[in-house]
Formats: C-alpha cells, structure tokens, sequence
C-alpha cells in the first residue's frame, strides 16, 4: 500500500507547534479561533532556497590576464571600503580531488588486475585530479580571493617591493643561493616586480591580481620529455603568475637577511632585517596556505614546501613544533607525489625536473635524518621504501641501482663545489647516518662492534672517494677559495665528522664515560666549528647557516668533551690535542653567544645555545678554579694524567640511558648541570681545587 503523502500545516499552526488537520481553504483550528484570514499555506513547504555560491569565472584569454596583473591607470582610486569576505566554499565535485601517488598496497591494485570491457575505464580516461584541475580553471572560490586581496593590500601597506628586489639582488651576487628553487629565483624576482611594483592600493586592483593568481595556481603545470627550462617556467612566471611563485619571492627575501646587509637597501640595522625577516617568512607562509588550499599539488608547491620548513628552522629553530611539522609536511607530499619511487611519469618530464624532483627528496631526506637525530625523535623518511637515483644519474645506467646505492656516484667529472655536489655528500651521509641510527637498536654488542666496524670501512671509503679539491683536511685559512664554496668545504667535513662522531657514540656503554677516539672526533668537529665561526666574513650560508652548524654540529661535541672533562681528562691528552685547545674553543664557543656576535637574544635558537653555554662556562670556571686546573694546562700532550678526585655523590650520577641516541638537547645540558661538580657544592668542589 502506498505511504500517504506528507501535507504541510498552515502558518499559525506551525509557528505555534500545533497539529493541524490541513483543512482548506481553513483548518477547523484556525476557523474555531477566529483567525480565518491567517490561515495559509506555503507554495513550497518542503522546498529550501539554496543560496549559488558566488564564483569568479577565468580570464578568457592570455591578453586579459596580462591586463590584470599589470595594473590600473594612474586615475585609480584606492577604494574607501574593504571587500567583504563571502562565507562558504565551493564544493568539490568529488571527495577526492587529488589523489596522488597509490602504490601497490593500495585499492586500487586489485581493480588493476581485473579485465576491462570495451565500454570500461582504460588507461586513457581521465584521472580525478585531473577532472579537478580542469574544473577549478573555470571557478575560483570569492572566499579564497577575498583572502588574497587582503595579503595583497598589506603588501602594498608595509613592504617596499623595489627596496627587497636590491636586497635578493645583493645577497645572489655573493654567490649564495636557495639550494633547491634557486633555478626560478630570477624568474621569481622579476614576477614579483611585474605584479607588485605597480600596485596603486586599490581594492580593485588587488582583487584582480587575486583572481588571475588563485586562477593560476589550480592549473596543472604541463610538461613532457621535450619541455624546456624557459617553457616550464613561463606557466607560473609573468602573466601566468602563481601563488607559489610569490613564496619562493619572500622566502629569498627572508633568507637574504641573515648574514647580509646592502647600503643599497633601507635596511640596514639588524632589527630592520629581523623585522623584514619575520614579515617575508610571514607572507612566504600565507602564499603557501593558499596554494595548499587548492589541494593541487604540483612540483613548484613541492620546492616551496621544502624552502618554507628550511626557513622555519632558520628563524623559528628546530626546537619549534612549526618547523618539525613544516618537515612532515615535505615528507607527505615527497610520497604523494609518488618521488620516492621510480614512477611511469618520471620519463614524461624532462632531465632538468627529473633533477630537480630528486634533489628535494634528496635534500629532504637528509634533513629529516639531521634533525631526528639532534631531537632524538624518529625519522620519518626511511631508505627501505625509496628507489630514486641521485641527482643527475642516468636512468638507464642506474635502473639496477637504486637511489640508496653502495655505489657512490663518480665524482671525477665535477669541477666546482656547487649545490649539486653538496647535495650528493648530504645524501651520502645521510645514508649512512640512518645505518647507524640502526645500532643504537643492536641489544649484542658484538654484533654492534661487527656492524660499526663495516659502516666505518664504508664511511672511510666514502671520504676518500670525496674529490680532494672539495676536501677540507686543514685550517680553512689555509684554502683561498670563494666564500660559497669554502662554506660548502666547511660543511661537507662537519657532515663526514658527524658521520663519525654518531658511530664512535653508538659503541659507547655509557654516555658519561666516553671513549678516547669519541673525545678526539669531538674535538676535531668543535675545533672546525669555531674556526668557522672566528672567520665567518669568509663564509657565505649556503644550505644550512653558520648558526645551524654552531647548534647542531658544535653543542654534541662540546658535551662529550664536557663529559670527559668531568671523568677524566687523560682521554683528552692521550689523543694529542691539547687542554689550552679544547678550553681555547670552549671560551671561544661561550664568548660567541654571550657577546651576541653570531645570535641574538631574540633568535629562536638563543635559549638553547644559552643554556648550554651556561653549563660549559660554569664547568670551566670551576675546573679551572684550582690546582687540578692548573695541573691539566700544564700537561703535555700525551702526558698521562691523575684521575679526578671521586665526588661524595658521583657513584649514583648515572642520569642517562645508553639504548638510545643521544641528543644532546636542552635536556641533556640541563641534567650536566646537575653534577654534583657544578651545582655549586664547595665541599664537592674542594677535592678538585685542594687543600
């Protein structure tokens, strides 16, 4: 039987809740109180009015688009009222508009292996993120543009675009660079000029440089085998502006204040830059939300990702939950975009982005393995679930050598220490970091001994293998190079003692006691570093920045030296450096940061430096109090030494547990304060200063 049609209730009735027989052209309710001319019906009583969505339709055609982000005539007013955002989104015509890379384990394996019928969904159909793409060209949501225009009004506000230009300009002819996006960092700056500089205020101005950059960015980037550098360039530069091309701008910007001044540019003092800094990284962060929005992920918001989280560290230090989260987010899109694996779309694009595509996962592997290990957290990159090749290897000779190979790539054909190469040694390294990584796991220490004693064979070779000329086995005043590339000497030694000093503290039973060769690889690594930093006008950053070798690559070998000085200093002498050195550097290491020479207070990265250098001077000053003091400067190098005095308390100070890799973080400084030597006990104090 069928059901019986639902009927509506009159007005009255139904305003106040009441039941109502649907009597017309009066219900009895309505006729026995007298309110007959009340009593209506709704023409649509189950209908809701459904408000379209407001939408901003594409340019027609490449002229008009050059129309808009050129600018408006000089008779242009900036408008009095603000555009008023419209709540509300589009809805996407399907729940996954951007699926990505699925690999095998995915769902859709399994519809792979069924038989397609003739009338089926072949190869040649259209994927869903390209049905997206192709959509999201003609509707650009006003809620997004209305953000734009905000952005882009602010710019107009607060930022002297011609004045940042000089400064990019500057800080590129020292020869410094982004490692990754520095290809497009002209094209950048020169869009940028093309967009910006001709802005009048007006909110009309700013909305249609909104619209066509929001436009933009939904587009796929096309490419094939034979696309060159100057066309793949040409579909986000210029009239074809996008927000990721205004990202990688600021975050030159924000990167060309560190280290650099220019008389040229406003900017001059060092709280200008650090203003400037802070407000490029903020503009960089706003241009990446909305490319992110679009959910339409390409190459170029890849490299803007990476340079984002670089600058992050930069600024924010990698203590900060911004700059561990911004690296988990290049890790998400390197496997959605499917770079760590050797894909079927890898021979459609051309040598020059097939290089590039491995230089970021490159780079990101190797800072995702740098700073797990100073946060003492897990790596979320691992070696067993990539097959990509090394920037600038040939598919077809490397097909049965993946991109984690033993067969380190030959270096006789490179010339010039340049980004490339020191991406290649940054890799390398880091291969081998998450092999030892790996033994901290072993529980059999034999079998931790047997494994270390190949990872350093590997490590030795890998070294020697390293092109001499880039080589750094002295003072770095002894090498009349330019500054970039001295900088890039500088770092690929640090990242091979690294290398070294993670292997010698995998062997080490107890943190608190380590080894003689672990004492001298740390005083090597800290003696490069405060070099580095006595001649930093000799140095340009490069990828990393002279701040992020003092923190990450100096604060781990001061504390083993630390360590060792509290017991037991012949491990010093015994290797044949001498004590006046080691507590020459660790002056020099205490002086930099209390000065302010090298950071400042208000950095990010001053708190933990801070801390640190507080134990250390407050251990130097002690150690150095009395005759124990006086007696180990006086030593000579190979001298054996006496034992320090046993402390009441020593026996019981075993603060740290050795299953682990030590990171040598706040924590770490923070419990060596607690020594019994250095919390300030003079009794504790008086067996290593004397009678």
């Amino acid at each position: 039987m069928p059901k019986a049609p639902k009927l509506p209730a009159c007005d009255p009735c139904r305003s106040s809740k009441l039941a109502c027989d649907h009597a017309r052209p009066v219900c009895s309710r309505c006729r026995g109180r007298n309110q007959a001319a009340n009593c209506t019906y709704r023409l649509r009583p189950f209908k809701k009015n459904k408000k379209e969505p407001s939408v901003v339709t594409a340019p027609p055609d490449t002229s008009q688009r050059r129309d808009l982000v050129g600018g408006l005539s000089s008779g242009s007013s900036r408008a009095e009222t603000p555009v008023t955002p419209v709540t509300g989104f589009l809805t996407k015509p399907h729940n996954y508009p951007n699926p990505g890379y699925l690999g095998s384990f995915s769902h859709t394996t399994l519809f792979n292996h069924l038989p397609v019928g003739d009338d089926g969904v072949g190869e040649g159909s259209p994927e869903v993120g390209q049905a997206w793409g192709s959509l999201s060209e003609k509707l650009v949501n006003e809620t997004h543009v209305s953000q734009g225009v905000e952005l882009i009004e602010h710019l107009y506000r607060f930022v002297q675009i011609p004045a940042c230009v000089r400064l990019v300009n500057g800080w590129l002819a020292t020869g410094a660079n982004l490692p990754i996006s520095g290809l497009f960092t002209e094209h950048c700056i020169l869009t940028a000029q093309h967009l910006l500089e001709g802005l009048d205020g007006g909110s009309r101005n700013a909305m249609e440089i909104s619209k066509n950059l929001f436009v933009q960015s939904c587009r796929p980037l096309l490419m094939d085998s034979a696309t060159t550098f100057d066309a793949f360039c040409a579909q986000f530069c210029e009239q074809n502006a996008r927000w990721e091309t205004l990202g990688l701008f600021f975050t030159t910007v924000s990167r060309a204040t560190f280290r650099f001044s220019s008389t040229e540019t406003p900017y001059n003092s060092e709280q200008q830059r650090r203003n400037l800094r802070k407000l490029a990284m903020h503009y960089s962060d706003r241009c990446l939300e909305f490319s992110l929005s679009l959910d339409c992920l390409n190459d170029l918001q890849l490299i803007l990702q990476y340079e984002n989280f670089i600058l992050h560290s930069l600024v924010d230090g990698d203590q900060s939950y911004q700059s561990w989260r911004k690296l988990g987010d290049v890790a998400s899109s390197l496997f959605a975009l499917g770079y760590h694996q050797d894909t079927k779309n890898s021979a459609q694009c051309p040598a020059f982005l097939r290089d590039l595509r491995q230089a970021v996962f490159a780079r990101a592997y190797s800072a995702d393995k740098n700073i797990s290990i100073f946060l003492g957290r897990p790596s979320r990159i691992h070696r067993q679930h990539c097959l990509l090749r090394l920037p600038g290897q040939d598919t077809e000779t490397s097909m049965s050598s993946p991109y984690f190979s033993q067969e380190w790539p030959d270096w006789g054909l490179q010339e010039q220490f340049d980004y490339k190469a020191d991406t290649h040694w940054y890799t390398l390294c880091a291969v081998v970091k998450e092999e030892i990584l790996h033994l901290f796991g072993e529980e059999c220490y034999e079998e931790r001994i047997r494994k270390a004693s190949h990872i350093q064979a590997k490590a030795e070779s890998q070294w020697l293998a390293f092109p001499q000329q880039f080589r750094l086995e002295g003072t770095i005043r002894a090498y009349d190079r330019q500054p970039i590339e001295l900088d890039l000497m500088v770092s690929a030694r640090l990242n091979h003692l690294h290398v070294l000093f993670l292997l010698r503290l995998a062997l080490v039973r107890h943190i608190s006691e380590p080894d003689t060769q672990l004492v001298a690889i740390s005083a090597d690594m800290l003696g490069v570093v405060i070099e580095a930093v006595m001649i930093k006008d000799r140095l340009i950053d490069s990828g990393t920045s002279l701040i992020w070798k003092e923190r990450h690559l100096s604060l781990p070998p001061a504390g083993v030296i630390s360590l060792s000085l509290l017991y037991g200093p012949q491990a010093i002498s015994n290797n044949g450096v001498t004590m006046s050195t080691v507590f020459q550097n660790l002056s020099v290491l205490v002086t930099e940061v209390e000065v302010g020479t090298l950071i400042c207070k208000e950095d990010a990265n001053y708190a933990l430096l801070a801390g640190a250098t507080q134990t250390i001077k407050s251990l130097l000053d002690r150690f150095l109090c009395g005759r124990m003091g006086a007696q180990v400067l006086s030593q000579p190098p190979g001298t054996s030494l006496l034992s320090l005095p046993a402390l009441p308390n020593d026996a019981n100070w075993k603060p740290w547990d050795n299953n682990n890799v030590q990171d040598f973080e706040v924590d770490f400084w923070l419990t060596l304060a607690e020594h019994p030597f250095l919390v300030g006990d003079e009794a504790a104090a008086q067996g290593f200063s004397g009678p």
